[in-house]
């Protein structure tokens, strides 16, 4: 069923599924939507959940929100959603950026969130030569490159330093570079429910370093490596991704 809200002035546009008791909110990646999360849903459907897959403001059918935005602004919307419909002790699944909205819901809102599931989640900020240029290119061309006549090679500069995320959305480079600039290694400290980490063994978006990390900063917290897996592990082993997310949850 296809449903949507309107929150803090913000077009939410979501999927639903299942009718069980234990409510589930699925949360996608960044240049994603709620339609990557339909085949896990469609899985476990009749395992007694009630599944709520988001279109994150600025993703799928959900408008961009209209100033640059933080992750705890993409939190405090999932939290208004799930206060909304009313559920209770929620099994948050968040996968790459949705990830990082998941460790700071949970971080935030500890009520509201009963389990956590991260998958192949970013919440570090990179040190990498790339993303140091990226940052340096983000902070001093901007107001260079305003006239028109230099927007083809400010692209070109971009591409350059691989940044296809900051070039595909351009109504969210701000909120972006927020994003990517925001460590989340001290909410990770503070989130007290269970929580399951699933990388993909060949993620090289984010890979199983950041999942060890994350469980040695996530007290109650295991973690699962998917073989044969990339940064879309539920994609890649979408069968043993769900068998270890049903054996989590139970």
């Amino acid at each position: 069923m296809d449903g949507q809200l309107v929150i803090e002035g913000n077009l939410i546009s979501y999927n639903q599924a299942g009718t069980g008791e234990r409510p589930v909110v699925f949360l996608h990646g960044w240049r994603s939507s709620k339609e990557v999360w339909k085949d896990q849903m469609l899985k476990i459907k009749d395992k007694g959940l009630r599944m709520y897959a988001l279109d994150l403001p600025g993703f799928g059918a959900s408008p961009a929100p209209m100033k640059p935005w933080t992750v705890g602004d993409y939190a405090r919307i999932v939290q208004k959603f799930i206060e909304k419909l009313e559920l209770k002790n929620i099994i948050a699944v968040g996968h790459s950026f949705g990830g990082r909205v998941g460790v700071k819901l949970a971080a935030d809102y500890p009520d509201l969130i009963f389990q956590l599931i991260l998958v192949d989640s970013a919440g570090f900020v990179s040190t990498g030569r790339k993303q140091i240029l990226l940052n340096w290119v983000a902070a001093l061309v901007r107001p260079f490159f305003r006239p028109k006549f230099m927007q083809g090679l400010r692209k070109r500069i971009y591409r350059m330093l691989g940044a296809g995320d900051y070039l595909a959305t351009p109504e969210l480079r701000e909120t972006f570079l927020n994003v990517i600039g925001e460590d989340l290694s001290e909410d990770m400290k503070k989130i007290a429910c269970p929580a399951l980490i699933i990388f993909g063994e060949n993620d090289n978006d984010t890979p199983v370093s950041y999942g060890e990390r994350m469980k040695s900063y996530i007290r109650n917290s295991k973690l699962e490596v998917l073989e044969n897996a990339g940064h879309f592990s539920f994609l890649d082993q979408p069968d043993n991704f769900t068998e270890k997310v049903i054996n989590f949850i139970r």
